[in-house]
């Protein structure tokens, strides 16, 4: 990778939210929608960080509180009261912190009082990109006609019988300083470069309780039906840009105002990963030599990507670009310690290897454990 010196730039916010399957400690099951209790599970989980946390937003239902919560398959009766979530997993988030190294320490802290809390209970924390034993997710009971009318009017039930049996990281970048037209350019560069991200972060080879034919079975099905980048931006200037571009959201709460959130990674099965793939982003924003943008998915190009990651030339050569493209634009911002961060990356890419190729030589299905614990681990690409 190719160093340069620029000016120094202020560092950007991050805020990150990561899935977790969760598993039974005594048989080392997996636990999902078919044997997790919604409402048993919450009242366990209640007592949580991040109650007090005024710049959170919890949805409709208040279900999103704190910084963990279950996530899921919102399920409502027929006059549209709230029935239940059909459980895939638990969600952490950190609030919104001063460079990737900060965002990443809160998550570790969150994650050690989560894990300490599902003990308790007989359960622990366990990492891969999708529900491995599953083929598919099956509405039980079947759809009612309100949850029909309401998954037809909101986009963001769109995919959910794939999103509940997927699992990943959404990395969220704020830029001080930067404009929305600048935000926005920013989200259309990832958008358009995201297939050669992807394969850093590949952790579903398997499907349907088998080794699946390629690396990603989670980026294979959700990119054609969940965006992997949106942009917050203020509800007035949403609303009087309405059709200019399917990248933006209303932000809910003014902390959310030109925020990036990047959802298109499987959940990678390491701090070294997800530090490395958070300055990845950081750095392709600042970079000013890619001139790719779009606003919708290259569905060719990610399954692509899915099916042979590295090995395919195009994907290999298109992560190679980026990656020092990133590597100078954080060199120019004076920020080291993100460029040194990419190695793993780099390594990654010059063995062609992923976490899925990891993931499959150690014949299981999923990573036992939270981040926390791979921090022994050695390097994902030895």
């Amino acid at each position: 990778m190719k160093l340069y010196r620029y000016p120094a730039l202020s560092s950007a916010l991050c805020g990150i939210e990561f899935e977790y399957l969760l598993i039974d400690l005594r048989t080392g099951r997996l636990r999902d929608f078919r044997d997790l209790d919604f409402r048993q599970l919450s009242a366990q989980l209640a007592d949580k960080p991040g109650l007090d946390d005024p710049g959170l937003a919890v949805g409709d239902m208040g279900i999103r509180s704190g910084y963990w919560y279950l996530e899921g398959d919102e399920r409502y009766h027929p006059d549209g009261s709230f029935r239940t979530l059909a459980v895939k997993g638990v969600e952490i988030r950190t609030p919104p912190e001063n460079g990737v190294e900060n965002a990443i320490a809160r998550l570790l802290e969150i994650e050690a009082q989560l894990a300490q809390r599902l003990e308790r209970h007989g359960l622990g924390l366990a990492i891969a990109g999708l529900n491995p034993q599953h083929e598919r997710y099956e509405f039980d009971p079947p759809l009612n006609a309100f949850e029909t009318r309401l998954r037809a009017e909101d986009r963001e039930y769109d995919g959910s019988e794939v999103s509940t049996l997927t699992y990943g990281p959404d990395i969220n970048l704020s830029l001080p300083g930067w404009s929305l037209a600048s935000s926005l350019d920013a989200a259309r560069k990832l958008n358009y470069y995201a297939p050669y991200l992807v394969p850093f972060s590949f952790s579903s080879p398997y499907y349907a309780g088998a080794p699946w034919h390629g690396w990603s079975r989670r980026t294979w099905l959700r990119c054609a039906c969940r965006p992997a980048v949106k942009l917050y931006c203020e509800p007035e200037i949403h609303a009087a840009q309405a059709g200019q571009s399917v990248l933006t959201r209303s932000a809910r709460l003014p902390r959310e105002v030109g925020r990036l959130e990047f959802k298109a990674f499987d959940a990678m099965p390491s701090v070294e990963l997800l530090t490395a793939c958070c300055h990845l982003l950081t750095g392709i924003c600042l970079a000013d030599d890619l001139r790719g943008r779009s606003e919708q998915p290259d569905l060719a190009l990610y399954r692509r990507a899915a099916l042979a990651a590295f090995d395919d030339r195009g994907i290999r050569d298109g992560a190679r670009r980026l990656l020092d493209s990133a590597a100078a634009a954080l060199d120019r911002a004076g920020d080291d310690t993100a460029v040194m961060s990419l190695l793993p990356l780099a390594h990654l890419l010059a063995s062609r290897s992923t976490p899925a190729h990891a993931l499959r030589a150690s014949g299981r299905m999923y990573h036992p454990g939270g981040l926390s614990s791979t921090l022994e681990r050695p390097r994902a690409s030895a």
